[in-house]
């Protein structure tokens, strides 16, 4: 009966997509595999069975790993797909469309993180005037001496940044620098006192925008 209902419930996910309202867990079920490769459409639906059944999961994945489904509402999700990857879904309304916005973040061991935005199709909304990524100059405070922040741009080839929403509607984004796990503690001791500790951002539209 499980098997069946599992079936019935992609079979639907799969459908054209119309005026019915969908939930987050319909479009998890139905990602073609570009955020979701380690995952067959049948693995996520029981995944959203056991969550639903208040059973803790761990199914195994296209590599032989576990993933697990750790948070799920009607419009967000998070899910653990590896060892060393989680990912965020937020479904919300723009206008008269729905737009899903999905945060990956990679544990590099130090977390970094990339996002994007897709509509009901699995269509990517790509433009640079929608979202820009932080750099970790955004994080200096004003008053950082200059020798300092160019030893720690030069240290910083690679900008390490975890995104991750907030928010009792997750209408926010943070965003955190991962230096402290990066540097040594002496190093990170020399800048800590200049950096801001997270970034917010907020959604207008289409569009992310810095929390002033």
């Amino acid at each position: 009966m499980k098997r069946f209902y599992s079936i019935l419930v992609l079979s639907l996910a799969l459908l054209p997509l119309t005026g019915t309202a969908r939930t987050i867990a319909d479009f998890f079920a139905s990602e073609p595999g570009n955020i979701f490769p380690l995952l067959t459409r049948t693995n996520r639906l029981d995944m959203v069975d056991y969550y639903n059944s208040g059973q803790t999961f761990a199914m195994a994945n296209n590599l032989t790993g576990e993933s697990s489904l750790l948070e799920l509402d009607s419009t967000y999700l998070k899910v653990q797909t590896s060892h060393a990857k989680v990912v965020e879904m937020v479904m919300r309304k723009v206008g008269k469309d729905t737009v899903i916005t999905v945060i990956e973040t990679v544990m590099t061991p130090t977390p970094d993180s990339r996002l994007t935005q897709w509509n009901v199709h699995w269509q990517r909304y790509i433009s640079d005037r929608l979202f820009t990524m932080p750099a970790i100059d955004d994080f200096f405070v004003k008053k950082m001496p200059r020798e300092l922040r160019a030893d720690l741009q030069d240290a910083m080839i690679f900008p390490l940044i975890r995104l991750t929403f907030k928010g009792e509607k997750r209408d926010l984004i943070e965003a955190t620098h991962g230096l402290e796990q990066f540097l040594a503690p002496s190093e990170y001791k020399r800048y800590a006192g200049y950096l801001k500790p997270s970034l917010n951002y907020r959604f207008n539209g289409l569009k992310i925008k810095p929390v002033k």
